[in-house]
Protein backbone atom coordinates (compact mmCIF):
# COMPACT_ATOMS: atom_id res chain seq x y z
CA UNK A 1 0.00 0.00 0.00
CA UNK A 2 1.39 3.31 -1.17
CA UNK A 3 2.16 5.82 1.35
CA UNK A 4 0.96 9.55 0.84
CA UNK A 5 2.05 12.79 2.30
CA UNK A 6 -0.46 12.29 4.89
CA UNK A 7 -4.21 11.39 3.99
CA UNK A 8 -5.46 14.09 1.50
CA UNK A 9 -9.18 14.10 3.95
CA UNK A 10 -6.49 15.32 7.35
CA UNK A 11 -5.23 18.09 4.98
CA UNK A 12 -8.37 19.40 4.46
CA UNK A 13 -10.10 18.85 7.89
CA UNK A 14 -6.89 20.91 9.12
CA UNK A 15 -7.31 23.76 6.16
CA UNK A 16 -11.04 23.99 7.18
CA UNK A 17 -10.42 24.14 11.08
CA UNK A 18 -7.50 26.97 9.52
CA UNK A 19 -10.12 29.02 8.19
CA UNK A 20 -12.64 28.57 11.06
CA UNK A 21 -10.07 29.82 13.45
CA UNK A 22 -9.58 32.81 10.72
CA UNK A 23 -12.95 33.76 10.79
CA UNK A 24 -13.27 33.57 14.45
CA UNK A 25 -10.27 36.05 14.88
CA UNK A 26 -11.77 38.20 12.58
CA UNK A 27 -14.74 38.53 14.73
CA UNK A 28 -12.63 40.10 18.06
CA UNK A 29 -13.36 43.59 18.37
CA UNK A 30 -10.95 44.88 21.25
CA UNK A 31 -8.52 42.28 20.92
CA UNK A 32 -8.23 42.82 16.71
CA UNK A 33 -4.68 44.58 16.66
CA UNK A 34 -3.24 41.59 18.51
CA UNK A 35 -4.46 38.77 16.42
CA UNK A 36 -3.48 40.32 13.59
CA UNK A 37 -0.04 38.16 13.47
CA UNK A 38 -1.91 35.08 14.46
CA UNK A 39 -4.20 36.03 11.85
CA UNK A 40 -0.76 36.29 8.80
CA UNK A 41 0.76 33.02 10.50
CA UNK A 42 -2.72 31.13 10.23
CA UNK A 43 -3.02 32.21 6.56
CA UNK A 44 0.41 31.17 5.80
CA UNK A 45 0.12 27.64 7.36
CA UNK A 46 -3.09 27.71 4.82
CA UNK A 47 -1.28 27.96 2.08
CA UNK A 48 1.36 25.91 2.75
CA UNK A 49 -1.38 23.36 3.64
CA UNK A 50 -3.15 23.25 0.07
CA UNK A 51 0.33 23.13 -1.68
CA UNK A 52 0.72 19.95 0.72
CA UNK A 53 -2.61 18.61 -0.55
CA UNK A 54 -1.37 19.59 -4.51
CA UNK A 55 1.48 17.83 -4.01
CA UNK A 56 -0.18 14.69 -2.65
CA UNK A 57 -2.59 14.71 -5.28
CA UNK A 58 0.12 14.46 -8.22
CA UNK A 59 2.74 12.24 -6.70
CA UNK A 60 0.63 9.86 -4.16
CA UNK A 61 2.80 6.90 -5.11
CA UNK A 62 5.76 7.35 -3.13
CA UNK A 63 8.43 6.48 -5.85
CA UNK A 64 11.02 6.01 -3.71
CA UNK A 65 12.61 5.83 0.01
CA UNK A 66 12.95 9.14 0.10
CA UNK A 67 9.94 10.56 -0.82
CA UNK A 68 8.01 7.75 1.85
CA UNK A 69 9.91 9.04 4.33
CA UNK A 70 9.11 12.44 3.35
CA UNK A 71 5.88 11.49 3.29
CA UNK A 72 5.56 10.15 6.98
CA UNK A 73 6.99 13.78 8.25
CA UNK A 74 4.54 15.51 6.53
CA UNK A 75 1.59 13.27 7.55
CA UNK A 76 2.95 14.01 11.30
CA UNK A 77 3.07 17.58 10.82
CA UNK A 78 -0.21 17.70 9.17
CA UNK A 79 -1.52 15.60 12.68
CA UNK A 80 0.83 18.07 14.66
CA UNK A 81 -0.94 21.59 13.30
CA UNK A 82 -4.73 19.28 13.70
CA UNK A 83 -3.99 19.36 17.51
CA UNK A 84 -2.45 23.08 17.48
CA UNK A 85 -4.92 24.68 16.09
CA UNK A 86 -8.20 22.54 17.45
CA UNK A 87 -6.51 22.98 21.17
CA UNK A 88 -6.37 27.10 20.73
CA UNK A 89 -10.05 27.35 19.24
CA UNK A 90 -11.49 25.75 22.09
CA UNK A 91 -9.37 27.94 24.35
CA UNK A 92 -10.77 30.97 22.71
CA UNK A 93 -14.28 29.69 22.57
CA UNK A 94 -14.46 30.66 26.08
CA UNK A 95 -13.80 34.34 25.56
CA UNK A 96 -16.23 34.45 22.37
CA UNK A 97 -18.77 36.45 23.69
CA UNK A 98 -16.74 38.89 24.86
CA UNK A 99 -15.05 39.33 21.07
CA UNK A 100 -18.95 39.92 20.00
CA UNK A 101 -19.74 43.33 19.92
CA UNK A 102 -23.44 43.68 21.39
CA UNK A 103 -24.28 40.55 22.37
CA UNK A 104 -23.11 41.04 26.57
CA UNK A 105 -26.30 40.66 28.73
CA UNK A 106 -24.21 40.68 31.29
CA UNK A 107 -21.49 43.38 31.09
CA UNK A 108 -19.84 42.64 34.35
CA UNK A 109 -18.95 39.50 33.89
CA UNK A 110 -17.45 40.08 29.97
CA UNK A 111 -15.31 42.70 31.20
CA UNK A 112 -13.90 40.21 34.00
CA UNK A 113 -13.36 37.33 30.92
CA UNK A 114 -11.76 40.45 29.11
CA UNK A 115 -9.39 40.94 32.04
CA UNK A 116 -8.33 37.62 32.10
CA UNK A 117 -7.91 37.37 28.69
CA UNK A 118 -5.32 40.31 28.66
CA UNK A 119 -3.81 38.53 31.71
CA UNK A 120 -3.83 34.96 31.31
CA UNK A 121 -4.40 34.36 27.49
CA UNK A 122 -1.86 36.81 25.61
CA UNK A 123 0.73 35.00 26.28
CA UNK A 124 -1.18 31.43 24.72
CA UNK A 125 -1.43 33.57 21.96
CA UNK A 126 2.36 34.17 22.04
CA UNK A 127 3.21 30.89 22.13
CA UNK A 128 0.49 29.62 19.33
CA UNK A 129 1.92 32.37 17.13
CA UNK A 130 5.47 30.78 17.84
CA UNK A 131 3.69 26.97 17.23
CA UNK A 132 2.58 28.28 14.06
CA UNK A 133 5.25 29.78 12.56
CA UNK A 134 7.79 26.65 13.58
CA UNK A 135 5.33 24.35 11.88
CA UNK A 136 4.60 26.15 9.06
CA UNK A 137 8.43 26.50 8.44
CA UNK A 138 9.03 23.16 8.85
CA UNK A 139 6.62 21.95 5.99
CA UNK A 140 8.02 24.37 3.38
CA UNK A 141 11.37 23.12 4.10
CA UNK A 142 9.45 19.34 3.49
CA UNK A 143 8.12 20.86 0.57
CA UNK A 144 11.98 22.09 -0.94
CA UNK A 145 13.15 18.89 0.01
CA UNK A 146 10.23 16.80 -1.73
CA UNK A 147 10.73 18.60 -4.79
CA UNK A 148 14.29 18.33 -4.78
CA UNK A 149 13.81 15.11 -4.66
CA UNK A 150 11.27 15.08 -7.26
CA UNK A 151 13.94 16.81 -9.89
CA UNK A 152 16.44 13.56 -9.23
CA UNK A 153 13.83 11.21 -9.71
CA UNK A 154 13.42 12.64 -12.99
CA UNK A 155 16.67 13.16 -13.71
CA UNK A 156 17.61 9.27 -12.99
CA UNK A 157 14.58 8.38 -14.98
CA UNK A 158 15.76 10.60 -18.28
CA UNK A 159 19.34 9.39 -18.02
CA UNK A 160 18.05 5.38 -17.88
CA UNK A 161 15.95 6.04 -20.71
CA UNK A 162 19.21 8.19 -22.44
CA UNK A 163 21.37 4.72 -21.61
CA UNK A 164 18.49 2.10 -22.73
CA UNK A 165 18.45 4.41 -26.12
CA UNK A 166 22.58 4.57 -26.41
CA UNK A 167 22.37 0.61 -25.95
CA UNK A 168 19.97 -0.46 -28.54
CA UNK A 169 21.80 1.78 -30.82
CA UNK A 170 24.93 0.33 -30.21
CA UNK A 171 23.47 -2.86 -31.23
CA UNK A 172 22.03 -2.31 -33.71
CA UNK A 173 25.23 -0.85 -35.34
CA UNK A 174 27.20 -4.09 -34.26
CA UNK A 175 24.62 -6.54 -36.15
CA UNK A 176 24.76 -4.09 -39.40
CA UNK A 177 28.84 -4.49 -39.24
CA UNK A 178 28.44 -8.20 -38.92
CA UNK A 179 26.25 -8.76 -42.21
CA UNK A 180 28.70 -6.13 -43.93
CA UNK A 181 31.34 -8.46 -42.86
CA UNK A 182 29.71 -11.77 -44.00
CA UNK A 183 28.90 -10.47 -47.28
CA UNK A 184 32.44 -9.23 -48.09
CA UNK A 185 33.86 -12.47 -46.88
CA UNK A 186 30.88 -14.51 -48.97
CA UNK A 187 32.48 -12.22 -52.41
CA UNK A 188 35.86 -13.10 -51.43
CA UNK A 189 35.26 -16.18 -51.40
CA UNK A 190 33.56 -16.49 -54.39
CA UNK A 191 36.36 -14.45 -56.15
CA UNK A 192 39.35 -17.01 -54.99
CA UNK A 193 36.55 -20.09 -56.59
CA UNK A 194 36.69 -17.96 -60.11
CA UNK A 195 40.23 -17.40 -59.71
CA UNK A 196 40.64 -21.10 -58.93
CA UNK A 197 38.26 -21.89 -62.05
CA UNK A 198 39.82 -19.53 -64.71
CA UNK A 199 43.99 -21.42 -63.37
CA UNK A 200 42.18 -25.15 -64.29
CA UNK A 201 40.67 -23.47 -67.70
CA UNK A 202 43.68 -22.30 -68.51
CA UNK A 203 45.82 -25.18 -68.07
CA UNK A 204 43.91 -27.15 -69.90
CA UNK A 205 43.67 -24.39 -72.42
CA UNK A 206 47.11 -25.10 -72.98
CA UNK A 207 47.22 -28.62 -72.57
CA UNK A 208 44.85 -29.45 -75.66
CA UNK A 209 45.57 -28.06 -79.15
CA UNK A 210 42.49 -28.73 -80.34
CA UNK A 211 40.92 -25.70 -81.87
CA UNK A 212 37.36 -26.04 -80.90
CA UNK A 213 38.30 -26.91 -77.65
CA UNK A 214 40.62 -23.47 -77.22
CA UNK A 215 37.69 -21.78 -78.68
CA UNK A 216 35.45 -23.42 -76.00
CA UNK A 217 38.32 -22.82 -73.44
CA UNK A 218 38.30 -18.90 -74.24
CA UNK A 219 34.13 -19.10 -74.60
CA UNK A 220 34.36 -20.19 -70.98
CA UNK A 221 36.87 -17.89 -70.05
CA UNK A 222 35.40 -14.93 -71.26
CA UNK A 223 32.13 -16.03 -69.17
CA UNK A 224 34.08 -15.81 -66.21
CA UNK A 225 35.58 -12.78 -66.64
CA UNK A 226 32.38 -11.57 -66.61
CA UNK A 227 30.88 -13.03 -63.56
CA UNK A 228 34.27 -11.89 -61.36
CA UNK A 229 33.80 -8.42 -62.48
CA UNK A 230 30.11 -8.00 -61.55
CA UNK A 231 31.17 -9.46 -58.51
CA UNK A 232 33.97 -7.01 -58.23
CA UNK A 233 31.43 -4.41 -59.36
CA UNK A 234 29.34 -5.77 -56.72
CA UNK A 235 31.90 -5.96 -53.80
CA UNK A 236 32.99 -2.20 -54.57
CA UNK A 237 29.24 -1.01 -53.95
CA UNK A 238 29.23 -3.06 -50.21
CA UNK A 239 32.03 -1.13 -49.52
CA UNK A 240 31.26 2.30 -50.59
CA UNK A 241 27.84 1.37 -48.91
CA UNK A 242 29.63 0.68 -45.73
CA UNK A 243 31.14 4.25 -45.93
CA UNK A 244 28.95 5.68 -46.58
CA UNK A 245 26.86 4.85 -43.35
CA UNK A 246 27.05 7.38 -40.19
CA UNK A 247 29.27 5.87 -37.38
CA UNK A 248 27.10 4.71 -34.42
CA UNK A 249 27.43 7.59 -32.74
CA UNK A 250 26.14 10.45 -35.41
CA UNK A 251 23.46 7.42 -36.84
CA UNK A 252 20.74 8.54 -35.18
CA UNK A 253 21.30 12.30 -36.50
CA UNK A 254 21.97 12.08 -39.81
CA UNK A 255 19.22 10.99 -42.08
CA UNK A 256 18.90 11.91 -45.91
CA UNK A 257 16.56 13.90 -47.60
CA UNK A 258 13.66 13.30 -49.23
CA UNK A 259 13.79 14.70 -53.00
CA UNK A 260 11.28 16.35 -54.55
CA UNK A 261 10.44 17.44 -58.19
CA UNK A 262 7.66 20.13 -58.53
CA UNK A 263 5.75 20.45 -62.12
CA UNK A 264 9.05 22.65 -63.67
CA UNK A 265 11.54 20.52 -62.82
CA UNK A 266 13.20 21.66 -60.10
CA UNK A 267 14.78 19.52 -57.77
CA UNK A 268 14.45 20.20 -53.64
CA UNK A 269 15.70 18.19 -50.92
CA UNK A 270 13.04 17.79 -47.99
CA UNK A 271 15.00 17.40 -44.40
CA UNK A 272 12.70 15.22 -42.78
CA UNK A 273 13.80 16.54 -39.34
CA UNK A 274 13.38 19.78 -39.74
CA UNK A 275 10.15 19.87 -41.58
CA UNK A 276 7.45 17.53 -39.63
CA UNK A 277 4.11 18.22 -40.54
CA UNK A 278 2.11 18.98 -43.58
CA UNK A 279 1.82 22.57 -42.19
CA UNK A 280 5.48 23.05 -42.87
CA UNK A 281 5.55 21.31 -46.08
CA UNK A 282 2.84 23.36 -47.63
CA UNK A 283 4.28 26.58 -46.58
CA UNK A 284 7.39 25.92 -47.82
CA UNK A 285 6.19 24.83 -51.09
CA UNK A 286 4.33 28.21 -51.03
CA UNK A 287 7.35 29.98 -50.41
CA UNK A 288 9.48 28.45 -53.70
CA UNK A 289 6.68 29.12 -56.07
CA UNK A 290 5.94 32.90 -55.19
CA UNK A 291 5.69 35.37 -57.76
CA UNK A 292 6.17 32.80 -60.14
CA UNK A 293 3.39 29.99 -61.83
CA UNK A 294 1.55 27.96 -59.88
CA UNK A 295 1.80 29.78 -56.51
CA UNK A 296 -2.41 30.16 -56.40
CA UNK A 297 -2.25 26.22 -56.92
CA UNK A 298 -0.03 25.94 -54.17
CA UNK A 299 -1.90 28.73 -51.74
CA UNK A 300 -5.21 26.09 -52.28
CA UNK A 301 -3.28 22.93 -51.88
CA UNK A 302 -4.97 21.46 -55.10
CA UNK A 303 -1.84 19.70 -55.96
CA UNK A 304 -0.99 15.67 -55.90
CA UNK A 305 2.47 13.69 -55.08
CA UNK A 306 3.26 10.68 -56.27
CA UNK A 307 6.50 8.39 -55.24
CA UNK A 308 9.00 8.54 -57.89
CA UNK A 309 9.96 5.43 -60.30
CA UNK A 310 6.58 3.14 -58.84
CA UNK A 311 4.00 6.14 -59.44
CA UNK A 312 1.95 5.20 -56.34
CA UNK A 313 -0.10 8.52 -55.27
CA UNK A 314 0.69 10.00 -51.66
CA UNK A 315 -2.38 11.06 -50.09
CA UNK A 316 -2.03 14.03 -48.27
CA UNK A 317 -4.26 12.92 -45.67
CA UNK A 318 -2.43 10.74 -44.34
CA UNK A 319 -0.10 11.04 -40.99
CA UNK A 320 2.88 13.08 -41.93
CA UNK A 321 5.47 10.09 -40.27
CA UNK A 322 4.10 7.62 -42.01
CA UNK A 323 3.87 9.66 -45.76
CA UNK A 324 7.80 9.83 -46.74
CA UNK A 325 11.04 8.14 -46.55
CA UNK A 326 14.25 9.16 -46.11
CA UNK A 327 16.10 9.21 -49.65
CA UNK A 328 12.75 9.05 -51.36
CA UNK A 329 12.31 10.39 -54.75
CA UNK A 330 8.61 11.99 -55.39
CA UNK A 331 7.20 13.70 -57.90
CA UNK A 332 4.36 16.88 -57.45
Amino acid sequence: MPVTFGAVGDIISVVLLVKNLVATLDEARGSKAEYQAAIHELWLLDRTLLEIELLTREHADGATPELRGLCGTAKRAVARCHDQVTTFLQRIRKYQSTFDYGQNPNALKEIGHAIRWRIGEKEALERFRAELAGTTSSLQMLMVTANTTLLQVNRKEMKHDLDDVMRRSDNATLSHDASLSAIKDGLENANRNIEAGNSILENLSEAIKLGWLRNLGCELIGLMRSAMMVNFATYRAVIQIQNALPSHLDRGLIEEPMILEDPIGRITPVHLQFITSWDAFHSVLETRFQNIPGHSTMKQRSYGLQAGGTGREIELSRPWQHAFLPGQRVEM
